[in-house]
């Protein structure tokens, strides 16, 4: 199948080589150790989906459906590798067989890359099993990524059952009070980071585009039934507040949790604080009830 793009997907570009900072510090991610243990109720396998190298997490018992999830990283670093443990806890308390790829890093690879390697992946799984309930989710960049496909897809994949967004970078604009307010609490993220990874990605493109930024797309139909869940810590916290307020306002379910005192993405690095017990018995909850439809309740009124 191919998918038809609520907004215009812009041809890929080239970009500009790596400074050697960013090399050095992707080099050190490589090679850290993955936070989470690998799950034993998961078989974890590298693959190639939509000709992108992928990382797929299938739980050992028959799977209710997929998930194809996006690491964060500032569109610039990470990959899916180190999230192995993380993922295969997905998959086996999750039910589902989740899918993460490894998708094309600016400043070699700007805006639009990462989305042409996302749909390139959406796309070939739709295309193997159309009728197999789908969710999208992601954290970081991941999840401003994951929306903007949900955005720009979703009205083409009647399979989307539902999105999860742990604390999503949905405004390139890094205009946001909490980026001030959260200042001298956020451990992981600042401003001046922050605009200096949506310079690599963006590379002269407006910060406004839906699909760059997508708390300001116009219209959110794609989107399905979201769980965001961000600390109150960081920077980001008013990006996962907005887009829940726009999603409300447009009847699309949604579920806000906000963490105290709680760090960037903080359920995918520390497995042993209980918060992150909880944000992972949350998200793995929220993929069951969607993936097999008792999620799904409808309005009396409608």
């Amino acid at each position: 199948m191919a998918l038809r793009s609520r907004y215009p997907l812009d041809p890929r570009r080239t970009g500009r080589p790596a400074p050697a900072a960013l090399v050095e510090t992707r080099d050190a991610i490589t090679g850290a150790v993955s936070p989470y243990t690998l799950a034993e109720g998961a078989m974890v396998a590298e693959r190639t989906v939509g000709g992108v190298r992928c990382i797929v997490a299938s739980p050992r018992q028959s799977a209710l459906g997929g998930m194809i999830y996006f690491h964060g990283g500032g569109y610039r670093l990470g990959g899916p590798d180190r999230m192995a443990g993380f993922l295969s806890r997905l998959a086996a308390d999750g039910g589902c067989r989740v899918i993460a790829p490894a998708y094309a890093l600016a400043p070699e690879n700007p805006y639009p890359a990462a989305l042409h390697d996302a749909a390139a992946v959406i796309d070939a799984v739709a295309a193997e099993a159309p009728d197999v309930p789908m969710m999208i989710g992601g954290d970081s960049a991941g999840g401003g990524l994951a929306a903007a496909c949900c955005i720009a897809f979703g009205e083409s994949l009647p399979s989307l059952r539902g999105a999860v967004l742990l604390s999503p970078w949905l405004d390139l604009r890094v205009c946001a009070d909490s980026f001030e307010r959260c200042a001298p609490s956020d451990r992981l993220f600042s401003r001046e980071s922050a605009q200096d990874a949506a310079n690599s990605y963006l590379q002269g493109l407006p910060a406004d585009a839906p699909l760059a930024s997508p708390l300001l797309a116009g219209a959110l139909d794609g989107m399905p039934s979201t769980l965001i869940i961000a600390g109150s810590a960081e920077v980001l916290i008013q990006d996962s507040i907005d887009f829940a307020a726009r999603l409300a306002a447009q009847h699309i379910g949604v579920e806000l949790s906000v963490i105290p005192h709680m760090q960037h993405v903080s359920p995918t690095l520390f497995p042993d604080l209980p918060s992150s017990a909880r944000s992972l018995s949350a998200i793995t909850r929220f993929m069951r009830e969607r993936l097999n439809g008792t999620g799904l309740i409808a309005d009396p009124q409608s």
